[in-house]
């Protein structure tokens, strides 16, 4: 049943303030001349966001079902984060979009409860995750000889992490209330915790920002910051050529890239909109929407980085990636062209060697080419 209220002043309690500012008409942001302008940027923003996120998420999930060499603990763990990331775009980016664009709530009672929790539940997941990952590649690097978690552990594990991060999520499905507004006709989803509501709300916000961002941030910097040492010191084994210790440097710091890339991340990201909600629920700050969507906008953007960080870095993900119908046409198409404009600036000075190289660079990398390769090289190259 949806209860009615009057219109919501300044005085009422803090978590409800942040939502009376879409019903206040005196508020700024209100205007006539400014609110098709912000709807209109915000809409593109986070449409952009949902668009990327999509694409590089489900091209995950794709690329670890489809392939059977793909389903590791850590590719599994990969793929749970892009399932919660995918989560987060569709079920917390749209709903704050819609309630702001419409200053009301349009999708019901059921949903009130419903989309919370799922907005919280995916996002504790998704945090979940990024400790599992790192956890997961400290054991490997740090112990190569112990026994590599079996992929039905890290199912449970898995589970394990679902069932932790509905946990963390049932107050925030459970104190929802749906309120009509007297003297407007709309109707907001509010959080309607228990007495003393604002104390209640302080402590679990406050309870949420240390287990939910502080402690996996540190968790995760400190796995990482072991690997690296490790990574960086460790030298290759046995006698090795130049050519070989360059490349060795060369993968070292690309691994470094990639963990300073998933923890500034996580950190930048995750950190002005978790801070911002605690401030606001400890009444140090007032509610601000610009603040607010400018700090969200960031922390959902999280789940447009994590497939290019945790699999287009990653050597094993792009060769699978290359395998697909699409993507591996087009990665063929570009490697063929580079292919010919360098045959062409070499063939003006050194024919026989350079092409004798080409050829054989191209059976190397494009065996399943070759024999259209060939009749591209006599176009080239008659003379061959």
């Amino acid at each position: 049943m949806v209860e009615y209220h009057p219109l919501i002043s300044v005085t009422e309690p803090s978590f409800l303030q942040f939502d009376s500012i879409f019903l206040d008409k005196r508020a700024n942001y209100e205007s006539e001349s400014q609110r098709p302008t912000i709807r209109a940027l915000l809409v593109v923003a986070y449409s952009v966001i949902i668009i990327i996120s999509l694409f590089g998420n489900v091209v995950v999930c794709h690329v670890v079902i489809k392939n059977k060499r793909m389903h590791s603990v850590t590719s599994l763990f990969i793929m749970n984060l892009a399932i919660a990331d995918i989560l987060i775009t569709i079920l917390n980016t749209p709903f704050t979009l819609v309630r702001f664009v419409y200053s009301t709530w349009v999708f019901g009672k059921v949903m009130c409860h419903v989309s919370r929790f799922a907005q919280y539940c995916s996002v504790h997941v998704s945090v979940l995750t990024l400790v599992a990952i790192a956890i997961d590649r400290h054991q490997v690097v740090m112990h190569p000889m112990k026994q590599r978690m079996s992929r039905l552990q890290g199912i449970a594990w898995i589970g394990v992490i679902w069932v932790m991060g509905s946990c963390f999520s049932l107050p925030h499905a459970i104190y929802q209330k749906l309120l009509r507004f007297e003297f407007v006709v709309r109707m907001v989803c509010l959080p309607s915790f228990p007495h003393p509501s604002d104390l209640f709300w302080k402590y679990l916000d406050l309870a949420t920002f240390v287990l939910l961002y502080v402690l996996p941030l540190a968790i995760i910097s400190l796995s990482y910051l072991v690997v690296a040492k490790k990574v960086w010191f460790r030298n290759a084994v046995g006698d090795v050529t130049l050519a070989q210790s360059a490349a060795h440097r060369r993968r070292k710091k690309t691994t470094l890239k990639m963990l300073i890339a998933v923890v500034a991340v996580f950190a930048i990201c995750w950190f002005p909109l978790n801070c911002y909600i605690v401030l606001l629920s400890s009444k140090v700050i007032q509610a601000n929407n610009a603040l607010y969507f400018t700090f969200h906008w960031l922390a959902m953007s999280s789940t447009c980085y994590n497939p290019f960080i945790y699999c287009w870095l990653n050597h094993s993900f792009r060769a699978e990636l290359r395998a697909l119908p699409l993507i591996g046409r087009i990665a063929k198409g570009n490697a063929i062209q580079n292919f010919i404009l360098f045959f062409k600036k070499q063939n003006q000075t050194h024919p026989i060697v350079e092409n004798t190289t080409c050829v054989m660079f191209l059976c190397y990398a494009h065996a399943r080419q070759m024999s259209n390769l060939r009749n591209s090289l006599l176009i080239i190259n008659p003379q061959e």
